[in-house]
């Protein structure tokens, strides 16, 4: 009995790093064909790109999001997003400084061809951190080259690449990355409202994992002085009238049997529960498609984002674990033994969405095991929202939105920032998160976007 409880440990664990995502490898990249040769450009002759379509950078901007869709943890993920799309705006900004670089500082190479830098770019660094798995990236890089005439100006482009994401690799190569993306067993919390294992992690037998727990002491920022730099103030106390409210919000809504949910809150809820970088990414190519940007805007704009969803969950790590808030699936199942006399617990509460599902249903992750506050995935959609609105200096545009996790169905937003209240609500709907999280979540992602935005990436005077 005790070697079976044992293998279903391991399993779970095994499985619960493949869900999160933990991921210690190195860095690379492959994607598929240009529609058609944008440089022209005359061997040797110094170039003045102009007006120079984004294709290439929508095409390797594409290809990062399939390879990214593999097992990482939202925050691994959210960094390697940033690396690729930083080597991609730094090589275009080394043939012609429109914007400032982040890592490939003083190169130039004026004669370089844009499509080539940004191919070269976007494939080493997908390359060289081994990210490609079995994704045929050299199939695409080669795909790419061919669209791009060959001569001098192409290998300037492709070496050009290639310095671009090794300094983007050289930059972050002191961040803790690897320290900081694991998961361990950590002591649980023991008064109402201390953060304590979600199931399966709640079971005797299971270690009390805390996913993460170091991201926000040990992860180096991007571009944010410190993680705590924008931390937001304390989770409601469990004593507080507001948390009443709230309990009872989750309690129902965002309950497995029995929620009250309407069929509209269910299908935002299942809808954005699709992992933020890549379901924010297609939101932004998206908007993209129905305006006419040149490549060094468009790879400005991804890196900005990019940069600003990875500070921003940074952020929220340190605050959830400088908080360790509980969890609404635990608050729930105790809410009998709170302290606070106008909660009813219900000890068999589970939320209404499954996180990892087990093919042993009593193994199934249905809470992801970390702190209730903030809401990292409100941070995500609050970051990427906010870049996107400064971006375009509106928060008015008509976007349809897809997601992975609901195949088929289309949401048709009217502005960004309800979209970004969509994602952040979606967390109470699927019986994750209270109210406050995911909107403090959101504001904290905000604002680090601002400072993000107006800190980096900057055009040149």
């Amino acid at each position: 009995m005790k070697k079976n409880t044992t293998s279903l440990v391991l399993s779970l664990l095994s499985a619960l790093l493949l869900v999160l995502g933990y991921s210690c490898k190195k860095e690379d990249v492959k994607q598929q064909p240009i529609s058609q040769d944008l440089t022209n450009v005359t061997d040797k002759k110094p170039l003045d790109p102009g007006f120079v379509e984004n294709d290439m950078v929508l095409f390797w901007n594409q290809k990062a999001s399939i390879v990214l869709t593999a097992p990482n943890t939202p925050p691994a993920q959210a960094r390697y997003f940033a690396m690729i799309q930083i080597a991609v705006h730094d090589a275009l900004n080394s043939i012609k400084p429109k914007f400032e670089r982040f890592a490939l500082l003083n190169e130039r190479k004026k004669s370089a061809s844009p499509d080539a830098a940004v191919a070269s770019a976007a494939y080493w660094t997908i390359k060289k951190m081994n990210l490609q798995g079995t994704n045929p990236i050299d199939q695409w890089y080669a795909e790419s080259l061919s669209t791009i005439t060959d001569g001098q100006s192409k290998e300037d482009g492709k070496t050009l690449g290639e310095q671009s994401a090794d300094a983007i690799i050289a930059n972050r190569s002191t961040d803790n990355f690897l320290q900081a993306n694991v998961q361990i067993a950590q002591p649980e919390g023991i008064a109402p409202g201390e953060y304590r294992s979600t199931l399966p992690f709640s079971l005797p037998t299971m270690p009390k994992i805390k996913a993460l727990h170091q991201w926000g002491t040990l992860m180096k920022p991007f571009v944010t002085e410190t993680n705590n730099q924008f931390r937001p103030g304390a989770p409601d106390p469990v004593s507080s009238a507001t948390y009443v409210t709230e309990y009872n919000e989750i309690k129902t809504k965002g309950a497995k049997v029995g929620g009250t949910r309407t069929a509209e809150e269910t299908e935002i809820g299942v809808f954005w529960v699709e992992r933020s970088s890549i379901g924010w990414n297609r939101f932004a190519r998206n908007i993209i498609s129905s305006k006419k940007i040149d490549a060094w805007r468009t790879a400005r704009l991804f890196a900005l984002m990019h940069t600003a969803m990875v500070d921003g969950v940074s952020g929220c790590f340190e605050a959830k674990y400088y908080y360790s808030y509980w969890r609404p699936e635990t608050a729930i199942r105790l809410g009998d033994a709170d302290g606070n006399n106008n909660t009813t617990g219900d000890v068999n509460w589970l939320p209404m969405y499954i996180e990892s599902p087990n093919a042993n249903p009593a193994m199934n992750l249905y809470t992801p095991p970390i702190p209730d506050y903030p809401s990292a995935h409100a941070n995500f959609g609050g970051a990427a929202a906010e870049v996107l609105s400064l971006f375009f200096g509106t928060d008015i545009i008509s976007v349809n939105q897809t997601s992975l996790t609901l195949p088929g169905v289309v949401r048709q937003y009217t502005s960004i920032s309800q979209a970004a209240r969509d994602n952040a609500l979606s967390r109470i709907y699927v019986g994750f998160h209270f109210r406050k999280a995911c909107l403090f979540g959101e504001e904290q992602g905000k604002q680090i976007a601002n400072y993000v935005f107006n800190n980096s990436f900057r055009e040149m005077e």
